[in-house]
C-alpha cells in the first residue's frame, strides 16, 4: 500500500518532551526471553523491532518486589546495567523505550523467602485458586517504595519513560476493585480509599524520577459484570490527572478474571477493545494509547483519525513481523508476515517457558539468527513433499538460502488441513499465514506442483539431494466416513441430523470448530473426551472459554463430558464423529537416486499445531 494514505500513523507525536517517530506502539508483554533478566537475547528481540521502524516500545511488565517472580525481575540495582545496554543498542534506531512496572498481586508466584502472594485482601487467585495474603500497612509502604526505587533505577539506565501497570486485575487494580478489596482501613471502602494505593504509587514514582521524566499509567475495564467498568477507570484517570501525576494514559481491557479479553484471539474483531477504551481515553486531554488486535498501519491510521487515541498498540503484529512498519513505508505491505491472532506461539510459548510466534520461528532467537538465512555456498536440489504449513515453510526457507526447491502437493490446492480449519466460525485468520507462505514461495521461485503424488519413481525423476517429508496428519483408520473436514466445508446441516456426538481424542481446536458449526445449525451436540478437560492442548491460547461462551448461546444445545471411558457406550445420536489425528509420512524407502537425506517435519512427524509444524520445518530448512 502507498504511505500517502497514512496521514496519521506515520506522524510523530510528543509526550512531555519525548518525540516518538510514529504512532506504532509495542505495549508491555511478558516474553520470558531473558528468563527474568534483560539479557542479550531479550535485547536482540527488541532491537529487531526497533530496526523495523516501531516508534515506541514499552518493555514487559516488570516485577518490582520478590513476592512476584514475573517474566522480568527488577529486584536489585543490577537492572541498571542491563537496561543501559538495551538503551545503547536501540539508540541508533530512534525507537523510544518506556519501562512498565508491575506486581501481579494474588496471581503472583512469590520468590523465596516469601511463600504467599500479596494482595489488597485475602482473596483467592483466579489462576491458581490459592488464598492471597492481605497486605499490612507496613507492606503497602514497602511496596510503594519498591515502585519508586525501580523507577529511579530505570531512569538512571536511560529509559525515556516509566509506566505503572494499574490494569488487568493485578495488584493496583486489586486495590481499586470492590470485588478484591474488602479492607476497612484507609485503603478500602470508598472510591477514594480504593484508589489511594494507586495514587501513592504514582506520587512516589513521580518524586523518584523528577518532574521532567515521562510517567504514564495503564488502566482499563476488567471485562466482568461485577468488576471495574470503563467509567470507574475514567475516574481513576481523572484523579491522577488532577494530582498532576501522569503524562499519558495507556488503555487496555480484560483481566486475570477474564484473561481471554486481554489478548483477544482471532475470533475478536479488529479494535474489539475500543468501545470500552474510548470511555477512558476521552476522560483526559493527555496523549493516549489503545490496543485491540490491530495488524496494519491502515487500521491504526483510522483509529487515530477517529480521535479515540493518539497511539495504537501493534504488539502481536510486530512479533509476527518485526519489519512491519518499514516494509509498509517502502511500499511492501504485501510482504508483511501477518499475525494470525491464534495465540499459539505468543501465549502458548510463554506457557511452555518463553514467548514464541506461530508464523515467525525466529522470535526469541534474533541474537543467533543474524546470518541464518544467508545464501549457501553450494546450493542443493530439495524436494518438499506436502504443501501444508510445514511444507511451505521448509520450501520458503530453503529457497531463501539459495537452494533449488521443488514442492509437490497431492491435492490441487496448497494449505493442508488449514484450508478447512479456516472455515470454522471465527477462524478465518488461521489461513492468513498460508496465504503469505504461498506468496513467498512464489516470489522466491519455488517450483510448485499441485495434484502430484510423490512416489519412488517421481523421486528418481527429480533426483533431489534432500527430501523433506511434510505430508501432515490424517484421521485414524477407525474414524468413520464423515469427518470434521466434511462438516467444515458443508454449506448446510446434514439432512435428518438433530443430534450429534463428538468423540474428541485429540484435544485441539477442531472439536470446538465442528461443534460450533453444528450448534449453529440448531443441532444438539454432546462432546465426550477421555481427557480431563476440553481443549487440553490449547488451554494457554485463551480460546476455550470464548468458544464455550458462544456454544452456550445456541441455537442448538451443547454439553460436554470429560474423562469419558471409551468402554462405555456412546450416547445415542443421529451423527457420531471421532476427532483425532495421527502422523501420515509418505514411505520413500524404495526411492532410488542420489537423495542422501530425508527429513520429516510437521504433523507428518508428530501431530500438533501450526506453530510446532512451522518451527520444525524452519529448523530443518535452515540446516540444509
Amino acid at each position: 500500500m502507498s504511505t500517502s494514505g497514512l496521514r496519521h500513523a506515520l506522524t510523530p507525536v510528543t509526550i512531555k518532551g519525548v518525540t516518538i517517530d510514529n504512532r506504532v506502539v509495542r505495549t508491555a508483554h511478558g516474553t520470558n526471553i531473558g528468563q527474568g533478566r534483560m539479557n542479550d537475547d531479550l535485547i536482540a528481540y527488541h532491537v529487531a523491532r526497533a530496526r523495523g521502524g516501531v516508534g515506541l516500545t514499552i518493555v514487559e511488565a516488570a516485577s518490582v518486589h520478590p513476592t512476584d517472580t514475573g517474566t522480568l525481575r527488577l529486584h536489585d540495582r543490577s537492572c541498571v546495567e542491563d537496561f543501559a545496554r538495551l538503551m545503547d543498542a536501540v539508540a541508533p534506531t530512534g525507537m523510544k523505550v518506556f519501562a512498565q512496572l508491575n506486581h501481579l498481586g494474588h496471581d503472583a508466584v512469590p520468590m523465596a523467602p516469601y511463600t504467599e502472594a500479596w494482595s489488597a485482601s485475602a482473596v483467592r487467585s483466579p489462576a491458581y485458586g490459592r488464598l492471597a495474603h492481605a497486605m499490612t500497612l507496613d507492606e503497602i509502604e514497602e511496596m510503594i517504595g519498591c515502585f519508586a526505587r525501580v523507577a529511579a533505577w530505570l531512569v538512571d539506565a536511560g529509559v525515556h519513560g516509566i509506566e505503572v501497570h494499574a490494569a488487568h486485575g493485578y495488584l493496583l487494580q486489586q486495590f481499586q476493585s470492590p470485588v478484591t478489596n474488602h479492607r476497612r482501613d484507609a485503603y478500602g471502602g470508598s472510591f477514594e480509599n480504593r484508589t489511594r494505593f494507586t495514587v501513592e504509587v504514582l506520587r512516589a514514582v513521580r518524586a523518584a524520577v523528577g518532574p521532567e521524566v515521562v510517567v504514564g499509567v495503564r488502566t482499563g475495564a476488567d471485562a466482568t459484570e461485577d468488576g471495574l467498568q470503563p467509567d470507574d477507570c475514567a475516574d481513576v484517570v481523572r484523579t491522577l490527572v488532577e494530582a498532576d501525576l501522569i503524562d499519558y494514559v495507556n488503555v487496555t481491557y480484560g483481566s486475570c478474571r477474564r484473561p481471554s479479553k486481554i489478548i483477544g484471539a482471532m475470533h475478536e474483531p479488529c479494535g474489539y477493545e475500543l468501545a470500552s477504551s474510548e470511555v477512558v481515553s476521552k476522560a483526559t486531554d493527555l496523549p493516549t494509547i489503545v490496543t485491540g488486535r490491530f495488524r496494519t498501519l491502515a487500521e491504526i491510521d483510522d483509529v487515530i483519525e477517529s480521535g479515540v487515541a493518539d497511539l495504537v498498540g501493534m504488539t502481536r503484529a510486530t512479533i509476527a513481523d518485526p519489519d512491519l512498519v518499514i516494509k509498509t513505508v517502502r511500499g511492501r505491505a504485501h510482504e508483511v508476515r501477518p499475525c494470525l491472532g491464534c495465540n499459539q506461539g505468543c501465549l502458548g510459548g510463554l506457557h511452555l517457558g518463553k514467548m514464541a510466534c506461530t508464523v515467525n520461528a525466529d522470535v526469541g532467537f534474533e541474537a543467533h539468527r543474524e546470518h541464518a538465512y544467508d545464501p549457501v555456498d553450494a546450493p542443493q536440489r530439495v524436494l518438499v513433499v506436502g504443501g501444508g504449513p510445514a511444507g511451505l515453510e521448509a520450501a520458503r526457507v530453503a529457497a531463501r538460502r539459495g537452494h533449488q526447491v521443488v514442492l509437490c502437493e497431492a491435492d490441487h490446492d496448497l494449505g493442508g488441513n488449514i484450508r478447512w480449519s479456516r472455515q470454522f466460525p471465527g477462524r478465518a485468520l488461521i489461513g492468513d499465514g498460508i496465504d503469505w507462505l504461498v506468496a513467498e514461495v512464489g516470489r522466491l521461485g519455488v517450483e510448485v506442483r499441485t495434484g502430484t503424488r510423490v512416489d519412488a519413481a517421481l523421486v528418481a525423476t527429480i533426483d533431489p539431494d534432500v527430501v523433506v517429508v511434510a505430508t501432515g496428519g490424517r484421521f485414524p483408520d477407525d474414524v468413520g466416513p464423515l469427518t470434521s473436514i466434511d462438516i467444515a466445508r458443508a454449506a448446510s446441516a446434514p439432512a435428518g441430523v438433530g443430534s450429534a456426538v463428538l468423540i474428541d481424542r485429540f484435544g485441539a481446536y477442531e472439536v470446538f470448530g465442528v461443534a460450533e458449526r453444528l450448534v449453529g445449525w440448531g443441532i444438539d451436540v454432546t462432546v465426550v473426551t477421555p481427557h480431563g478437560s476440553l481443549g487440553h492442548r490449547i488451554v494457554a491460547e485463551q480460546v476455550v472459554a470464548p468458544a464455550l461462551e458462544r456454544l452456550g448461546r445456541g441455537p442448538g444445545a451443547f454439553r460436554a463430558e470429560v474423562r469419558w471411558d471409551a468402554t462405555r457406550p456412546v450416547p445415542p445420536a443421529d451423527l457420531v464423529m471421532v476427532i483425532d489425528r495421527v502422523a501420515a509420512p509418505v514411505d520413500l524407502s524404495g526411492a532410488p537416486g542420489r537423495a542422501r537425506r530425508v527429513e520429516v517435519v510437521g504433523d507428518a512427524g508428530e501431530p500438533g499445531n501450526q506453530w510446532a509444524a512451522i518451527r520444525s520445518a524452519n529448523a530443518v530448512a535452515r540446516a540444509i
